[in-house]
């Protein structure tokens, strides 16, 4: 079954609707979105008309994960050049997306965490993850987390006296409310993929992407290893853009840059992210 053929994706969509309806004066979030939800529910209110009333935000520049924010009318005829993003915090001041509360989780520097060890110490705690947005490391032991603000009371201000505190990968930590640097972009790390292909074709992209011959990448898309802009990809012919999301099962994501620039033999230059 296709995504947005789905009872979840059917579901977001009224959840999403609703916050429209309650957009009077204020804006209101959703719970935080993972980049699949984000796509497709971005296609879903460009088709209702909901686009220039819509912000998708995730606490810092460079979030995956990230919260829509309903804006009301007056914020949408109000915004220059479509930035609804500033004409929020222009009419409603800094605070105006202060549902998303930047948080800093500090270890005893006795081991390094990754991601996992972050977010399974969290989610240890009987929070839901639409309730957690992204989780970007300062340094080893220590990262900034981006959580709703009653998620942010509850870590901040939580009793966890008979559980010996908050524990990351058994080790105990302190999590406080934090404000963030100046300028504070949140890195994506991603290797750079760059190569010639014959066409646009996702097999031929595949094979590109994965160093794999063309026979190869065939093999995958039909066996179902491939997804395209989030979906399962269906036709080996389909046609990759620029933009295009690439996931191949055991090998990893990428971001095509671009399929262009014909070569003197009339191949194309592809370049792509491949995210790390």
């Amino acid at each position: 079954m296709r995504y947005r053929d789905s009872d979840e994706f059917k579901l977001l969509c009224r959840r999403a609707e609703d916050a429209f309806a309650r957009a009077a004066g204020d804006l209101v979030p959703t719970a935080f979105l993972n980049p699949a939800e984000q796509y497709f529910l971005g296609q879903y209110l460009r088709e209702r008309g909901y686009a220039d009333r819509a912000v998708f935000f995730g606490g810092a520049p460079g979030a995956q994960r990230k919260k829509l924010f309903a804006c009301p009318e007056y914020i949408a005829a109000l915004s220059e050049n479509g930035d609804l993003y500033g004409a929020a915090v222009s009419f409603l001041g800094e605070d105006a997306f202060g549902e998303i509360c930047p948080l800093k989780i500090s270890g005893g520097g006795f081991r390094d965490f990754t991601h996992r060890d972050y977010l399974g110490g969290i989610l240890a705690l009987g929070l839901d993850r639409s309730a957690i947005g992204d989780i970007a490391p300062i340094d080893e032991y220590s990262a900034y987390i981006f959580v709703s603000r009653k998620v942010a009371g509850f870590l901040t201000a939580g009793d966890f006296s008979e559980t010996g505190g908050i524990r990351i990968a058994k080790d105990r930590v302190k999590i406080e409310r934090t404000t963030l640097p100046a300028g504070y972009v949140i890195e994506q790390k991603y290797k750079a993929v760059t190569d010639t292909v014959a066409s646009e074709r996702l097999d031929c992209v595949v094979a590109a992407l994965c160093n794999l011959s063309r026979e190869a990448a065939k093999e995958k898309i039909l066996q179902k290893e491939v997804e395209q802009n989030y979906e399962t990809a269906e036709e080996i012919s389909a046609e990759v853009k620029a933009g295009d999301h690439i996931s191949v099962r055991g090998v990893g994501k990428f971001l095509v840059e671009s399929v262009a620039d014909p070569t003197k033999k009339g191949r194309l230059r592809l370049v792509a992210k491949k995210f790390i």
